[in-house]
């Protein structure tokens, strides 16, 4: 199959690009069952992508570049088929220690334990946290559920000398910054 009949068999299947760079390889071999050479170049090009915005976090403060942050943590949770709570562990100039995936749910749930996230920012000696979570539903808006996390994550977290800095659900639509919208 020649490129350009690739990409229109791809663009319709998918929709747009980043519907597609995030695709899983079942998906993506079901669209070019024939074409094992895209898929691999596919899914390279989306381990690059990921990895250079990683990058682009990993050497600075982290709230210095929100934008960076953002786009980091969207192509990384957006298109995700199930929820998943990542934390960003932070030292004290706000730069990244680790960035980890702590609890995967499924599509409408996940359960955060705010005890095991403060005992790995004391095995780390992390001084911030920037928590993120996604929505597969493509809604950005915080749960009730949401809010009592983060508001238990906050008080945990303030008992150790330790700032939740932000926490962020992503989502295809959007992203809701609860920083942002004043409830941190």
């Amino acid at each position: 199959m020649g490129a350009a009949a690739a990409v229109d068999r791809l663009m319709v299947e998918f929709i747009d690009a980043s519907t597609l760079l995030f695709a899983s390889p079942a998906r993506l071999d079901r669209a070019l069952p024939d074409d094992r050479a895209i898929i691999d170049l596919l899914i390279a090009t989306r381990e690059l992508f990921l990895h250079s915005l990683e990058r682009r976090i990993s050497w600075r403060p982290v709230l210095a570049d929100d934008r960076s942050v953002l786009d980091y943590l969207i192509a990384s949770m957006a298109h995700q088929p199930a929820e998943q709570v990542r934390v960003l562990y932070l030292n004290t100039k706000n730069e990244l220690l680790r960035d980890e995936i702590v609890a995967w749910g499924s599509v409408n749930r996940v359960d955060i334990s705010p005890r095991e996230v403060i005992r790995r920012a004391l095995d780390l000696s992390a001084t911030g946290l920037l928590l993120a979570h996604n929505h597969p539903s493509g809604d950005p808006t915080p749960s009730a559920s949401d809010l009592t996390v983060t508001r238990d994550l906050f008080n945990a977290a303030r008992l150790f000398e330790i700032a939740l800095l932000d926490h962020i659900i992503v989502a295809r639509q959007g992203c809701y910054s609860f920083r942002a919208e004043g409830r941190l």
